[in-house]
């Protein structure tokens, strides 16, 4: 059996003669549970704080700093679980020292990558009473305001040329820097009132979308005459957008992330060449466009040549097509199936709130629930007027 031990506050309690059956009001007992019939034997290693008691709590950092117990943070890490339970919750240090001095040697170092940095600070209990002038608290307000303070003076550095959506704050150093990133206007960041303060202007009012086309190559592996032929397949007018967006955002990706296209295309499709090494791929003819447009004589050009050539939206509009009919198909199949049912067992015998009676109300009608009803009962009545079948013994005379 795995080495088990119970937290702070649980042997504190066992120590003071206080049970399972018996404790106090201020703890409950964690309701996950470990091997074994002992109630005790759970994740928090015992019983717990109930939080709104414990967050009434005072602590303070190795530095001095006071802490609310409803603001600190448990974890565990290092084979220690840190929590109220055993006077070591944790905060994140407003000052990032990786290694304080003030601080338990055990969580040094710093966790995040890129540009967060996360540095945690035991807490423990004090008697003495808050003070919102030394505490945590209050670093933590004065660092959200820095933030913004260095934002604002970034923007003012830049003439108001910036958008808090492409901006980036560095933790490690505490900057601020502008990423413009179109793409995510696109999906995200669209001004209602079509003004971009990066670009310092009015958005392009008339809407369209980034379109290419794929090209596409392979070898022909089919051990037919063919084999060893070269095919090339051109899909062309493909959206890189799911909606419509300005021209303008679609001209600045084309010009700033146009290369994403490609970079998308791969780590979606990396089996192809997993199944096929001879395939090749070519993203050509980006563009921005209100709407795909076609060039007929290149396309004759290319069936010429012995392209095989498709349109993304004729190919969109067969599988909308194809899915409204398949659509289509289940619903008659669903209302046949239900109609059948209704004439077996009539339709005032389906429960009053069942899936079979909404749907019987909002698929048929009441004019054809009434058709299948007269046809229920007149199936009824000619099954009553069927002649009986009789046997020789039910025949006068007969045998016997």
């Amino acid at each position: 059996m795995e080495d088990f031990e119970y937290n702070e506050l649980t042997k504190r309690l066992l120590s003071e003669g206080y049970t399972v059956e018996n404790y106090p009001d201020y703890v409950r007992i964690d309701t996950s549970r470990l091997t074994g019939t002992d109630p005790l034997r759970n994740l928090s290693h015992g019983f717990v704080y109930k939080r709104q008691y414990a967050g009434k709590f005072v602590y303070m950092t190795g530095c001095g700093k006071f802490v609310r117990g409803e603001n600190v943070m448990e974890m565990g890490t290092m084979g220690i679980e840190w929590m109220h339970e055993n006077d070591n919750p944790v905060i994140r240090c407003p000052y990032d020292r990786p290694e304080c001095p003030d601080n338990d040697p055990r969580l040094y170092g710093a966790s995040g990558g890129g540009l967060c940095i996360q540095c945690f600070c035991v807490c423990h209990r004090t008697g003495i009473p808050y003070d919102y002038e030394d505490s945590i608290e209050k670093a933590d307000r004065e660092r959200r305001e820095e933030k913004e303070r260095k934002y604002q003076e970034y923007s003012d550095a830049h003439d108001g040329r910036v958008c808090r959506n492409h901006m980036y704050y560095d933790e490690r150093v505490r900057q601020w820097n502008l990423r413009y990133e179109p793409k995510r206007c696109a999906h995200e960041c669209f001004a209602e009132d079509g003004y971009c303060p990066v670009l310092g202007r009015q958005l392009d009012r008339k809407r369209g979308n980034v379109y290419y086309d794929l090209k596409k190559s392979r070898i022909r592996r089919d051990g037919t005459l063919f084999d060893g032929e070269k095919t090339v397949y051109v899909e062309k007018g493909i959206r890189y957008f799911k909606k419509p967006v300005s021209m303008d955002i679609c001209r600045a990706f084309i010009k700033m992330q146009g290369d994403e296209i490609r970079r998308d295309y791969e780590i979606n499709h990396s089996w192809e060449r997993m199944r096929d090494e001879t395939i090749e791929v070519e993203i050509v003819n980006i563009r921005a466009e209100s709407r795909p447009g076609r060039d007929l004589m290149q396309d004759l050009q290319d069936i010429k040549e012995g392209i095989t050539v498709v349109h993304a939206s004729d190919m969109e509009r067969r599988q909308k097509e194809e899915k409204k009919q398949r659509r289509q198909q289940t619903q008659e199949t669903k209302k046949k199936r239900l109609e059948k049912k209704i004439l077996e067992t009539g339709y005032y015998n389906l429960e009053e709130c069942s899936l079979d009676r909404v749907h019987a109300d909002r698929w048929l009608g009441e004019e054809r629930i009434a058709e299948l009803e007269e046809m229920r009962q007149q199936a009824g009545r000619e099954k009553q007027n069927e002649p009986a079948q009789m046997s020789l013994f039910d025949m006068p005379g007969g045998l016997g």
